[in-house]
């Protein structure tokens, strides 16, 4: 299994409420895609891209930052931002470790093709908005997230995204390091 869902109990209400916090009152946080990543030229639709680096690792911690690892400028450490509090804040104190902790938003047409990460950390999805048609891809078979629901997704095997459905869809993601949790596919709680 590609995507396992996990048995961590979470507010939606309070996820989609700290999103809409970000769209109002942090648009200068607010990071689109650009050329200025190392992947641009990697056969990936980009076009609509967009996103809040909750921790980044850019060394000016007041400009905008990619939700993923893929800014030409950074650096390797990931620093807290004015963005963690509220839900952040409590994935933060829930999960030990956290790293790279974004939210990310797919517009119709984006399509990131499928890559492997680094298997050194394991990843976190926790869909805030989606559509039927906006998928997880690993060769031929598709995932569809569920708001509501946080995912553990293997990013050590090929995988992709696809957005062709009409709406955008945001995501909360995030990596913590093998070691900080025996196996996280177990993992139970309340945030």
């Amino acid at each position: 299994m590609h995507i396992i869902p996990l048995n961590v109990q979470f507010d939606l209400n309070e996820l989609i409420n700290y999103y809409n916090i970000l769209e109002r009152d942090y648009q200068h946080l607010k990071w689109t895609f650009k050329d200025d990543v190392e992947d641009a030229d990697k056969g990936h639709k980009h076009e609509g891209i967009f996103g809040w680096g909750i921790q980044s690792n850019l060394t000016d911690l007041s400009k905008p930052c990619p939700p993923y690892d893929i800014h030409k400028e950074r650096t390797k450490e990931y620093k807290d931002t004015e963005l963690v509090f509220g839900f952040a804040k409590k994935i933060i104190d829930f999960f030990p470790g956290v790293r790279q902790l974004g939210i990310a938003g797919h517009p119709n047409g984006v399509e990131i093709m499928q890559h492997v990460d680094n298997d050194e950390y394991y990843k976190i999805h926790i869909p805030i908005i989606t559509n039927s048609e906006a998928y997880f891809i690993y060769g031929d078979t598709k995932y569809v997230m569920t708001p509501g629901k946080m995912y553990f997704v293997e990013t050590e095997e090929m995988h992709g995204t696809c957005n062709s459905g009409e709406t955008t869809r945001v995501h909360m993601l995030f990596k913590c390091h093998r070691s900080t949790i025996s196996d996280v596919k177990t993992i139970k709680g309340t945030i």
